[in-house]
């Protein structure tokens, strides 16, 4: 019976392949771990996750004939990358490679080798690097950011813009699995409230009916959903949801295109509140005025209800879509009802502002400060601001910032000596601590920040840690294809590395996520016959270095 079911399933994915032959860059059975505009961390994801089976080294192929526009290594982001401009004015996108095609390949080493650095980005001139549909340019891995072996891929417009590829290609993939409610929420917007849960019953497979919502006034809703997809566990991202109200239509949004402009401002898009204090993604169903995001159509009004004494009861519905036009359906009554007045106590607050977005401000204490330029926020807001001890609080991370921010701290009270080696700390939960980009200026440090909280000057002055695994000083090595350096810094982290063998330099892959440097022996022999010196120095983001040296004998055959 299992050897039938994985018989069958292998059969259905390829009948479902050999549909998406030419413009489709695996070879594999369409997978996904991720769709497009799928809600990710300060950004909507700009293509889709085609899964490898859990391992890498498939081969990838150009959709379309072209030219490389673009080649870069990082260490975070998309790792290995290739961007493909093709004939007829789209671009592609193929990320966290293994490595490229031998062609692009060999153009890489020599750039790394010239430079002398792991990491660039190349903008090589139209047609000089041409690719024909179909051809190898890479394989797919698990470089830069990334939880798994995978293949990001993308597609964009003429202008650049991502473009959802289920639109734009004939890609066929089997879904036939509705979106998942998870929760279902609504926020009084007389009252600016926070957003409050309301229950659901499922009546079907794709069908809700929430408990009547008795309420007065302005008010918006929001979901938190993901969409599944046939033979595949993750959770993933809606396309489209719409909304009416007494069959009337008031809201559709639909994430099939936008531009990078757009990338931040999902924090409108969502309850930004909801995410940081509870890691829940609200989706809203109404646009706010400060929104500025293009996949609504603003021809429906904000999607915000106003519920009158003069409506005995109004039906809310709600269509929830993945590409495929798999929909869930989520029904709420509303019924008017008199509101109480609220007797609130009124309090204030100790060291609040109220900020506007047409003015700057300026915050001076004792050892720090604070400038706050125009349209930093979306909108007027209150926050707190207050310096205690070494700590300088900037309200709390649930207010999202349009435009960073910028704060100094005072060094003097520090020796030169320490000062050189201090830096800025944004402190997370459970008296975590991570490392800001900062510069030292007048004795001071001075940085950008992107999100508000709670910061500190810490003080680095321990050099970062460095051994090569499974390497012991004089040993013989020929049989070894590649040597692994485990390199840590667990206070500001790593910023440079350089690595030479009998002087000369090597290329080293950095995974950041494992701390691990890779050379392979086969790249370019730097080694030599019998003894070899190698030299590995890294250094930590306020200049702490470490330096090891290590002798190996490999024997290099003729």
């Amino acid at each position: 019976m299992r050897y039938y079911l994985l018989a069958l399933f292998f059969l259905i994915t390829s009948s479902i392949n050999s549909q998406n032959s030419g413009e489709y860059p695996l070879e594999i059975p369409i997978l996904l771990s991720g769709t497009f505009g799928e809600l990710r961390p300060n950004h909507f994801h700009a293509g889709i996750d085609i899964k490898t089976q859990g391992t890498e080294g498939f081969k990838v192929y150009s959709i379309g004939d072209g030219y490389v526009s673009r080649i870069q290594i990082t260490h975070g982001g998309y790792g290995k990358a290739l961007y493909i401009k093709h004939d007829n004015g789209q671009s592609s996108v193929y990320a966290h490679l293994q490595k490229f095609s031998p062609k692009i390949e060999k153009i890489v080493k020599e750039i790394q080798y010239s430079k002398e650095s792991y990491t660039f980005r190349i903008y090589p001139p139209k047609d000089e690097i041409r690719i024909s549909i179909k051809e190898l340019i890479g394989f797919t891995g698990n470089t830069g950011r990334s939880a798994g072996p995978h293949l990001h891929y993308e597609l964009r417009d003429k202008q650049d813009r991502p473009i959802n590829p289920f639109k734009f290609k004939n890609y066929v993939i089997e879904d036939s699995i509705p979106p998942v409610l998870l929760d279902l929420y609504y926020k009084d917007l007389s009252e600016q409230t926070n957003f409050k849960k309301i229950k659901t019953k499922k009546i079907n497979n794709n069908l809700f009916i929430s408990d009547t919502l008795y309420i007065n006034g302005l008010i918006g809703f929001g979901v938190n959903a993901y969409d599944r997809m046939n033979n595949t566990w993750n959770k993933m991202g809606l396309t489209n949801i719409k909304a009416n109200i007494d069959g009337n239509k008031v809201f559709d949004m639909n994430l099939n295109s936008f531009s990078y402009d757009e990338w931040r401002h999902i924090n409108t898009f969502i309850d930004y509140a909801s995410y940081k204090n509870k890691k829940i993604r609200i989706q809203k169903l109404y646009i706010e005025e400060y929104n500025p995001l293009s996949m609504y159509d603003r021809s429906l009004g904000n999607g915000i209800i106003n519920v009158t004494e003069s409506v005995k009861g109004n039906l809310y519905n709600i269509k929830l879509y993945d590409y495929n036009q798999n929909y869930t359906e989520i029904l709420i009554p509303i019924k008017w009802k008199k509101k109480v007045n609220s007797n609130y106590a009124k309090y204030s607050i100790q060291n609040q502002y109220l900020i506007n977005t047409d003015s700057i401000y300026h915050f001076n204490f004792q050892n720090s400060s604070v400038k706050i330029g125009k349209n930093t926020f979306y909108k007027n807001i209150n926050i707190q601001i207050n310096e205690k001890g070494d700590l300088l609080f900037i309200d709390k991370d649930s207010i999202p910032l349009l435009k960073e921010i910028t704060i100094k701290f005072n060094v003097n009270r520090y020796k030169d000596s320490i000062s050189e080696k201090a830096y800025i700390a944004k402190i997370q939960e459970e008296n975590k601590s991570s490392f800001i980009s900062s510069n030292l200026k007048n004795n001071e440090i001075i940085a950008k920040i992107s999100n508000l909280g709670t910061y500190k000057i810490k003080i680095d002055s321990i050099s970062p840690d460095i051994r090569v695994v499974g390497l012991i000083d004089n040993q013989w090595i020929s049989k070894r294809k590649k040597l692994e350096i485990k390199i840590n810094d667990s206070e500001s982290g790593i910023k440079r590395y350089r690595g030479t063998i009998n002087d000369n330099w090597i290329l080293l892959e950095y995974n950041p996520s494992k701390g691990i440097l890779t050379y392979n022996f086969n790249d370019r022999v730097n080694s030599k016959d019998k003894e070899n010196k190698l030299r590995i120095e890294i250094s930590d983001n306020v200049g702490n270095t470490k330096v090891l040296n290590k002798v190996f004998f490999r024997e290099i055959k003729k």
